[in-house]
């Protein structure tokens, strides 16, 4: 199944440049957007983690056609 995965912010850099940030990729059912993004070497305590716009349960499998998306979570005042 396929699901797209979009990376925002200094978070696009886990991606070649031509993604522009967005990739669809091909996974394996019972996979989670957690496992996604630790394959890419991205720090999951510092994300902030969006699937079709909603923040997921941790281990909520993804669906055919889910959108991914993550961004580092920042502080500032």
């Amino acid at each position: 199944m396929k699901v797209q995965l979009k990376l925002i912010a200094s978070y696009r850099d886990f991606l070649p440049p031509e993604n522009e940030g967005r990739v669809e990729i091909e996974i394996s059912e019972g996979v989670t957007a957690v496992a996604i993004l630790k394959d890419l070497g991205i720090q999951i305590e510092e994300s902030v983690i969006l699937v079709d716009g909603r923040s997921p349960n941790p281990d909520e499998t993804l669906q055919d056609g889910s959108v991914v998306s993550a961004f580092q979570a920042t502080a500032g005042g």
